[in-house]
């Protein structure tokens, strides 16, 4: 018995109106290779094309899928539901394939220019030269990557051979994954970039950053590249499809935390202005000033601890107190690493002349900031694993 397919069907039906391959790419707006190799089976017709071609041939698309005309008798979709949906699969499973090997090369692309501009800085001595140069790297890869995601979607929202949507959850979640990884590539590769554009001697024009010093900095910028993957990734978990949503609004006490988090952050400004007010404009003389200032500042701290606790102690939820608990501790480590920070300001007051102000930046803050963002969605994540659990043995009973 000879077997059915679609590529068999695309030619048959195309040599019936005497169309040539040429012609029929016209219309569809693709190339003639691309329909010979449907016809050879050899790649399959994206799903934004099926309707188009469906039409062309004045056939339907489930026809198409088959790869054989269905009698009238037979069109009834309990009978042919199961075909449809093996060949929907494979159709999709073509399109996530072809969407990974783009991702791949949009990669490479940020990858390149990387590459080019340390070939640039340290053999040519012209790190702008080489920054320019793969900034249009990283804006080839970003547009490859959004061309990709805008054919995807376009091409997948209110299709209508696609009945159930779940089917194309594997599509969404390696589009979303895929995409996400791209651009956070693009983005590590400009933090890695930026010491060759800010860090210059002021004596030459064309001078480069040496390597000793950028591997010295280099922890420091992958530091901020996990602290800006973890937060995004906090954000877009959803999207990409990491995590489901928990249906008690009960777990995640928004109003409540969103009042703490301001608190807490208004308290840590007020703290950091009373503290560089009294670096910067109050001298050893003015005692009386400068002990207010000190009062000032523990007072906004103790006020930061305080909004913590309240919230805490108020709720009556197990789980809404650990959750509340867990994003206050996560504040005063944000609060810390802030003050931490200020341990690298210097004021020098000459004898003559204005003051001088220097700063040294800790790479220890970014430590505390990274560690105490991982801690807060660990927390976070099992306190909501454990409610879901525990809502589930509630209606299992």
């Amino acid at each position: 018995m000879e077997q059915k397919t679609i590529g068999g069907f695309i030619a048959a039906l195309r040599k019936s109106r005497g169309m040539t391959q040429q012609e029929v790419a016209d219309r569809l707006n693709v190339s003639n290779k691309t329909i010979s190799k449907w016809e050879r089976d050899e790649g399959y017709p994206e799903i934004t094309i099926i309707p188009a071609l469906a039409e062309l041939f004045e056939v339907t698309s489930d026809e198409i899928l088959r790869g054989e005309r269905i009698p009238q008798s037979d069109r009834e979709p309990e009978k042919h539901a199961a075909r449809v949906e093996k060949q929907i699969r494979r159709i999709v499973n073509s399109s996530i394939a072809r969407f990974q090997n783009f991702s791949y090369l949009a990669a490479a692309l940020a990858l390149a220019g990387l590459i080019c501009l340390f070939t640039t800085a340290y053999a040519f001595y012209r790190p702008v030269l080489g920054f320019g140069v793969m900034l249009i790297f990283v804006i080839a890869s970003i547009t490859t990557e959004l061309f990709l995601t805008n054919t995807c979607r376009t091409s997948t929202r209110d299709h209508e051979i696609i009945g159930d949507r779940e089917m194309l959850d594997p599509l969404w979640k390696t589009a979303n994954r895929y995409s996400f990884a791209v651009f956070m590539i693009n983005i590590a590769m400009v933090i890695l970039a930026l010491p060759f554009i800010l860090v210059r001697d002021s004596h030459y024009v064309e001078s480069v950053i040496s390597m000793k010093s950028y591997l010295s900095m280099l922890p420091t910028l992958v530091l901020i590249i996990a602290l800006l993957c973890v937060f995004l990734l906090n954000i877009f978990k959803e999207k990409l499809f990491l995590s489901e949503k928990v249906s008690s609004g009960k777990v995640y006490p928004v109003k409540r935390m969103r009042r703490m988090n301001f608190t807490q952050g208004a308290a840590l400004a007020a703290a950091l202005i009373i503290s560089l007010f009294g670096c910067f404009y109050l001298d050893e003389g003015n005692s009386f000033l400068s002990h207010l200032c000190i009062a000032g500042f523990f007072a906004m701290l103790g006020l930061i601890i305080l909004s913590m606790i309240v919230p805490v102690v108020k709720s009556q939820d197990s789980s809404e107190r650990y959750m509340i608990l867990a994003a206050g501790l996560r504040n005063l480590l944000y609060a810390f690493a802030v003050i931490y920070a200020l341990h690298g300001l210097t004021v020098i007051y000459p004898a003559h002349g204005e003051r001088e102000i220097l700063y040294t930046f800790e790479p220890g803050v970014l430590w505390i900031l990274l560690d105490a963002t991982v801690a807060y969605l660990l927390a976070r994540y099992f306190i909501l694993k454990r409610n879901h659990r525990n809502q589930d043995g509630d209606q299992e009973e």
